[in-house]
């Protein structure tokens, strides 16, 4: 396993936390052990996100060892005197965080002796505006990679963790009846066995699913239940909404109204696989955006009416001139290139 990097951004720090947690998940090595008590003592933001990353995690041991690192509010007296001795109190936190894994692998370790071999695999893909890449991942999921996107991948003898942090994917699940496949986006997560489904980001926290095979179970990583994990050790219940082959739906912490698709639908839904995109009399300004996600041009419409017209048809990805060319051969949509990267739209006169 590659040793963990020195992360700055904000983005790469939640993402290093995500995979920490899901390392938690399986169980650490030694050297993990080491390198995450590390990582914790570096800054304050590593701690605040870890912890945010557990509050999404749904594992009981993982959450109730984090509850020994990260405790709950004490009373004013007590947390002057935590302020006093802060440096301290972090470095025994990380202490006794370290232990408390370590006795989990202990006891964990007859279960994984006589359970299936496999290799812990950690590892983050990506893709630059306009380009898609085609992944076979460890167990043989098949994964396609959308324009602009980064999801981490996180596999263990008991677990197939993924976190979809931009963009769009499409997986093709590998049946494993033992090893569950999670992929996080926002505030949930969609489970499966053996399927095939699309993922693609709308805003921050919502996003798009398409079941294209089997069926998944979606569920709410902010609900009530999950919240009170941090600091409980109840049983909670599976809790979530089973999604089939065949539907659509926008997933926000619930599942927006679903909508039945034909095979044509999901066909069309999918066809940024083979490069293209379909339109089917979407407004000019949804339009654009849709493109947008492929290309650095960016495009100005003049008047409100031309932003509204409906528009239709197959578009060849990252085409731009194509895009010209059709926009004013068949909607009388006039362009003028500004820049390199800006393109002005009006309505074409007569």
């Amino acid at each position: 396993m590659n040793n963990i990097r020195q992360f700055s951004s904000k983005e790469d720090i939640q993402e290093q936390a995500c995979l920490w947690v899901s390392r938690l998940d399986r169980g650490l090595l030694d050297e993990e052990k080491v390198q995450l008590d590390e990582w914790l003592s570096e800054s304050n933001a590593h701690r605040q996100a870890l912890l945010d990353a557990a509050s999404l995690w749904d594992d009981m041991s993982v959450l109730n060892e984090l509850s020994g690192l990260f405790p709950q509010p004490q009373s004013r007296k007590t947390k002057q005197k935590q302020r006093m001795g802060k440096q301290v109190v972090w470095g025994m936190a990380a202490t006794f965080f370290v232990v408390a894994v370590a006795l989990s692998v202990i006891v964990q370790r007859t279960w994984f002796e006589s359970a299936p071999q496999f290799a812990n695999i950690s590892e983050k893909v990506q893709t630059d505006v306009g380009e898609q890449k085609n992944v076979i991942l460890a167990d043989g999921s098949k994964l396609h990679l959308n324009t602009n996107s980064i999801v981490t991948v996180d596999f263990s003898a008991s677990a197939r963790n993924i976190v979809l942090l931009r963009g769009e994917a499409h997986f093709e699940v590998a049946h494993d009846k033992q090893r569950p496949f999670s992929v996080t986006a926002g505030s949930n997560t969609v489970t499966a066995v053996g399927t095939a489904f699309n993922m693609q980001y709308v805003d921050d926290n919502a996003f798009e699913l398409v079941v294209t095979e089997g069926k998944v179970l979606v569920k709410d990583r902010f609900s009530a239940a999950s919240n009170d994990l941090l600091f409980s050790r109840k049983s909670v219940t599976e809790e979530g909404l089973l999604m089939f082959a065949g539907e659509k739906a926008t997933v926000q912490g619930k599942v927006e109204e679903r909508e039945n698709l034909s095979q044509n639908d999901i066909d069309d839904d999918l066809a940024w696989q083979q490069g293209m995109i379909v339109f089917k009399g979407e407004p000019l300004e949804a339009v654009l955006a849709e493109i947008g996600r492929y290309t650095p041009v960016r495009f100005n419409i003049s008047g409100d009416a031309l932003r509204k017209r409906r528009v239709a048809g197959y578009f060849k990805v990252g085409d731009i001139d194509g895009l010209l060319s059709a926009l004013k051969s068949s909607f009388n949509i006039e362009y003028e290139k500004v820049t390199e990267n800006s393109i002005q739209l009006s309505v074409a006169k007569s």
